[in-house]
């Protein structure tokens, strides 16, 4: 540094700054708690020229092993060990480099690693939708297989035209279309298995009856003896061989050939019991089983328990029951399926619906059929003996739903005498029921009243909401509603009709305090609601307690506690994850009565929900005189989460300072003093900081101000105890010093703060620039400051502008003479070489200076008599200033435009002769290239001129041309660098026509001359050239003289 301020003085300057490069540009550390790490910064010049300079640190636990350097390249290594800083957490500082290279800044970020283990239940993670695939999304999906073989395929189109077929047997039977439809679908059904499977021995004898059917007897015939011939009807296949005896047989129209096929259905039927096409074809052909309508019942009874389906065969059985209805014995399972299809198909008679609705009491069990049944037989003979057959069969299947409750109420109206058919019409009321209960139930209920504790709320609901608990005869109702309305808020029960009941029929103040208790709880219910069947469980979290509350969720629904409108709600999926925010619920609250929230308010005082509620559920949890004392008691309370039992000292605290209840210097109340402050976030470590500051317990707040490293706190607050630690030298100033430099970065500061950062001498010139303007505030006097700061900056080269006050201030008090001509020197440089701008007051400064005839550079003169020329009016100093530097030697060898402007204040001979200079800045070690065309009288042809030049001043190349009277001048600069680039100017012209009128010198004498020859005035060039010879003549004689 003083190598470069001399330098200076000298007058001695670098064109060019170096630059430096850092790697890496800026620090990034991140680390496990309690360890360190080891590192280093490369610092390089960017050319080959050597740098010098220094880094310092503001990072707590970051110490480089050298903190000065010098070379073309330096290795600076650190270490760093976290202090003050926490899992989890981030700090960024910088670090300062002051060289002759200029200062820069590198910035530092340093993490802390977390300690927490990987989270399992990831609260972000949302549950996959189930979303069904739309029709026409899933027809136009590409086919991924084979798809369906040619075998299904053809299996499929068969089964279809075997049901086809026997659906229209079913309509012919039912007399629902005419022969001649009939006829025409049974051929395009056979017609369609024919096509399938033409070679198929069954469907040429099915051909075959359908040719009978259609009159086309010769056809069917020779189908038939083609048959008879070749003995098929003998073969295994059992179904060929039953369906030939039948078609045969109706073929044939003899007595004989029917007896015969009869004998061979039978044989076998005892073979094949449980073939039904075997059974129906028996049925229709065998005479005894046409003539015993009861043995034919039993043979269908006997296929349908054999597992038989058929709609032929319930159309057969139902034919046999309508016409005897002495075989309707009960509702077993075949008469359910005959009676039930015969209510599909209108067949139902009245007989058989009541029948039926008789047997219905007898049914062990619920079942769809039944229920279809006996709604059919409702609607065939609507009374009460049918519609309690339905009800009955509800009641049996414990069905409470809508349309239970549609036949519950009309089995009520119509009087059905049905076992629990008022219980179950109270089981199944809907929400939206509008109207008061029957009379008949209430009546019932007033002496068997067996619900559950939700029927009788529903029950007593509909009382209340209709009024018809005020009626007399419903005394013994109103009685035991209150008995019940206590014991479900003893028993903490809480639901919307509940909670509507209570709000009607209690009155708070006849409560007891268990009964209070409850109902203080019963306030905080919430009801939660999610759809998500993958939901299991529902977690609640208040920060002001220790443990969540989970509660399982039962068919969507849960009820648990909110005490704030803060408390955090968790959903937790099969899997344990939980989620939040990303899963839809509803959160209701059930209960809403301002006249039991006060009346707990008031009896209840240590009830920790409602001082929660009463501490958290305001605005910001702020406290006020109305909640203050619920802080205080639950304080005492022992399941609050250690945490938040911090944070409420932390606002109890704040509350008491900010209504003047601390007293400076008396002890804390035992409730509110914090064990363990360091494990408090760093704003609640700020504010308990601010409260031992404010009541004076100042060994505890600079403790825990170290042991912390907290920079949340109160620059104020910090400020009056570092004053007080100041005064009583509680600790070294180099302890002090941090926290005295934290306050002082964010503007609050003293004079002892100022007094104690000025004494380090140490930080970028921006700092001490701002403390050196603090000092000023304070009227203090800091000369090691300002020394400090004028060669930081002028070392740097960085804010010379900025920092020129503090050399003005040193230059008033008698600095030091070198510091004095190297800023002098150095400012005039950037003037007068470079044409950057100079601060106000500087030529003042150097004025005064050159006037005293310091030693100062030649540059430095320079630069203010270019200031003299541009000025309009100069003093009589400033005449005799300028006329004494134009004689200097080291000046007169040079020529620059702006001495034209100062010829009047010299009578050297140097400056008599008008001159036209041209001038060009740059790096005086790059060529420098004046290209110029100079054009005379009397030529008709020019040189074009090339000449190189070299610098003066340490940047200014100079050529000095003199042009007479109509002369033209045009030039233009190339700069080529030491990379090869090279740089050219605009190209310029310039013309003499200045009319030189005063004929003082000799160039003005010529210049006249030629003018007055262009203008062809000869007479007075004539008179011109003799005078000129005259002077010529007598300077020459008087040279001889001489």
């Amino acid at each position: 540094m003083k190598e470069k301020i001399i330098d200076f003085s000298n007058g001695i300057f670098s064109y060019d700054q170096v630059r430096l490069t850092t790697e890496p540009e800026r620090i990034e550390i991140e680390l496990d708690p309690g360890k360190g790490v080891k590192g280093d910064l490369i610092v390089s010049s960017q050319d080959e020229r050597r740098v010098k300079g220094m880094i310092f640190s503001r990072v707590p636990g970051l110490t480089f092993q050298k903190s000065s350097f010098f070379g073309r390249a330096a290795r600076l290594e650190y270490t760093y060990y976290a202090e003050h800083l926490r899992p989890g957490e981030t700090f960024t500082e910088s670090l300062w480099i002051e060289s002759n290279a200029g200062e820069y800044e590198i910035p530092v970020t340093i993490r802390i690693r977390s300690q927490e283990p990987a989270v399992e239940n990831l609260e972000d993670l949302a549950l996959p939708e189930e979303t069904e695939e739309p029709e026409e999304n899933a027809q136009e999906k590409p086919c991924r297989g084979k798809g369906r073989s040619e075998a299904w395929l053809l299996k499929r189109k068969r089964e279809q035209a075997l049901a086809g077929l026997q659906l229209c047997m079913e309509k012919s039977e039912l007399h629902t279309c005419s022969r001649k439809d009939a006829v025409k679908e049974f051929r395009t059904h056979v017609d369609t298995l024919l096509e399938l499977d033409p070679d198929h021995s069954a469907w040429m004898l099915l051909n075959a009856w359908v040719m009978g059917l259609e009159n086309r007897q010769e056809e069917a015939g020779w189908i038939l003896r083609k048959y008879e011939k070749t003995r098929l009807f003998q073969q295994r296949d059992v179904r060929t061989k039953e369906l030939y005896l039948y078609v045969n047989s109706i073929y044939r129209k003899d007595s004989q050939v029917t007896e015969q096929a009869v004998v061979q259905l039978r044989k076998l039927y005892q073979k094949y019991p449980e073939d039904w096409m075997l059974t129906y074809f028996l049925l229709k052909l065998d005479p005894e089983l046409l003539r015993d309508k009861r043995t034919r019942y039993r043979i269908l009874e006997r296929q349908y328990r054999m597992g038989t389906r058929h709609r032929l065969l319930y159309l057969e059985a139902w034919n046999l029951l309508s016409e005897d209805a002495a075989l309707f014995q009960g509702l077993d399972g075949f008469v359910l399926q005959i009676c039930a299809w015969a209510s599909e198909h209108g067949l139902l008679t009245s007989q058989i619906a009541l029948l039926a609705a008789g047997q219905a009491v007898r049914l062990k069990r619920w079942s769809p059929l039944a229920v279809r049944l006996l709604k059919g037989c409702y609607q065939k003979e609507p009374c009460k003996e049918t519609v309690g057959a339905v009800c009955a069969v509800y009641i049996r299947g414990h069905r409470t739903d809508k349309e239970a409750f549609g036949w519950y109420e009309k089995g009520v109206e119509l009087d059905a005498k049905i076992t629990n058919l008022y219980e179950y019409f109270i089981y199944s009321l809907p929400e939206d029921y509008d109207k008061l209960l029957p009379r008949q139930i209430l009546l019932y209920f007033e002496y068997h009243n067996t619900l559950t504790s939700r029927q009788k709320t529903v029950f007593y609901s509909n009382l209340v909401r209709f009024g018809a608990i005020r009626r007399p005869e419903y005394e013994e109702h109103r009685k035991k509603m209150q008995e019940f309305l206590l014991q479900q808020v003893k028993e903490r029960r809480i639901n919307e009709e509940l909670a509507w009941l209570y709000g009607r029929c209690l009155l708070p103040e006849t409560l007891d305090n268990e009964e209070l208790t409850a109902v203080a709880e019963l306030l905080f219910t919430r009801k939660v609601t999610c759809e998500d069947r993958r939901i299991r469980q529902i977690k609640v979290v208040h920060a002001q307690l220790e443990r969540p509350q989970i509660v399982p969720l039962q068919n969507g629904i849960a009820q648990v506690q909110v005490y704030t409108p803060r408390a955090k709600v968790v959903l937790i999926d099969e899997a344990g994850r939980e989620h939040v925010g990303t899963v839809k619920y509803n959160l209701k609250r059930l209960m809403i009565e301002p006249r039991f929230l006060q009346m707990c308010l008031m009896r209840l005082k240590n009830n920790r929900g409602l001082n929660i509620y009463l501490v958290e559920g305001g605005v910001e949890g702020r406290l006020t005189h109305d909640n203050v004392d619920a802080a205080y008691r639950l304080l005492e309370d022992q399941g609050l989460s250690e945490t938040y039992a911090q944070q409420l000292k932390l606002k109890v605290l704040d509350y008491e300072k900010r209504h003047r209840r601390l007293e400076p210097g008396k002890e804390l109340d035992e409730r509110l003093v914090i064990e363990h402050p360091e494990k408090l976030s760093r704003e609640d470590q700020a504010a308990y900081l601010e409260i031992l500051i404010y009541v004076r317990k100042d060994e505890e707040a600079y403790a825990l101000l170290k042991e912390t490293g907290c920079k949340l706190v109160d620059p104020r607050s910090l400020l009056k105890l570092l004053q007080r630690l100041l005064s009583d030298e509680r600790d070294t100033k180099e302890h002090l010093r941090p926290f005295a430099r934290e306050v002082f970065r964010k503007g609050v500061y003293t004079e002892k703060i100022v007094a104690l950062l000025a004494e380090e001498l140490k930080g970028n010139t921006e700092e001490l620039l701002r403390l050196w303007k603090a000092a000023g505030q304070f009227g203090l006097a800091l000369p090691e400051l300002e020394d400090t700061l004028l060669a930081q900056s002028l070392f740097t080269e960085h804010m010379t502008e900025e920092v020129f006050p503090v050399f003005q201030q040193v230059d008033d008090r008698g600095g030091d003479p070198v510091m004095i001509s190297a800023w002098l020197n150095y400012m005039s440089w950037k003037d007068f070489v470079k044409n950057e701008p100079v601060p106000e007051g500087f030529f003042q400064s150097l004025e005064h200076h050159l006037m005293w005839e310091d030693h100062l550079c030649t540059v430095a003169e320079l630069s203010v008599l270019r200031q003299y020329s541009a000025l309009l009016l100069l003093t009589d100093a400033q005449k005799r200033l300028a006329g004494r530097l134009l004689k200097e030697p080291a000046i007169r060898r040079t020529r620059f435009a702006f001495m034209d402007q100062l010829v009047p204040l010299t009578d050297e001979i140097e400056y008599q002769d008008a001159r036209t200079v041209l001038e060009y800045r740059c790096d005086p070690s790059h060529k420098v290239i004046l290209h110029y065309v100079l054009e005379y009288h009397g030529k008709r042809t020019f040189d074009y001129m090339t000449v190189q030049l070299f610098p003066v001043c340490g940047g200014i190349f100079v050529k000095s041309f003199p042009l007479f009277y109509g002369e033209r001048l045009t030039w233009f600069f190339t700069e080529e660098k030491p990379d090869g680039t090279v740089v050219s100017t605009v190209s310029k012209t310039l013309e003499q026509q200045q009319d030189c009128e005063d004929n003082k010198t000799r160039y003005e004498r010529l210049c006249r001359m030629q003018r007055a020859l262009d203008l062809h005035q000869e007479k007075a060039l004539r008179r011109m050239m003799a005078e000129y010879e005259e002077l010529l003549e007598i300077t020459q004689d008087g040279f001889r003289a001489r």
